[in-house]
């Protein structure tokens, strides 16, 4: 058996965990009323560069929130003329939770691929 390795590697990327609220159930039961969501999921994970700290990473989603806001919104719902227009960081905090992650560590040996 091989033995656990006592650190694991970090990679160069932070994370951002973001989970769907209420108001965004309520959108998506607006838009497929006859199928209606009662629970968020367990939401998406983003990767960006390593920054120097949460503060950085903030400042990140601050600049990029919208990027992530369509993916979220594409993820329930393609058609784009039925999104929120006015998508603003404040509307971004009341749709969802975030949960900023500085260190992110590989236990796998196997190559990332991206699809």
């Amino acid at each position: 058996m091989t033995p656990i390795p006592i650190f694991y590697e970090s990679i160069n990327r932070n994370a951002i965990v973001v989970k769907p609220k209420k108001p965004v159930l309520d959108w998506v039961n607006s838009v497929y009323p006859e199928k209606p969501v009662f629970t968020p999921g367990e939401g998406n994970v983003y990767l960006i560069g390593e920054r120097d700290s949460n503060e950085e990473i903030a400042q990140w989603l601050k600049r990029n929130f919208d990027e992530i806001f369509q993916n979220e919104l594409n993820d329930w719902y393609t058609n784009e003329e039925v999104w929120p227009q006015k998508r603003t960081f404040k509307m971004f905090q009341e749709w969802f939770d975030y949960d900023i992650h500085s260190m992110v560590l590989d236990l796998e040996e196997t190559e990332i691929i991206k699809e």
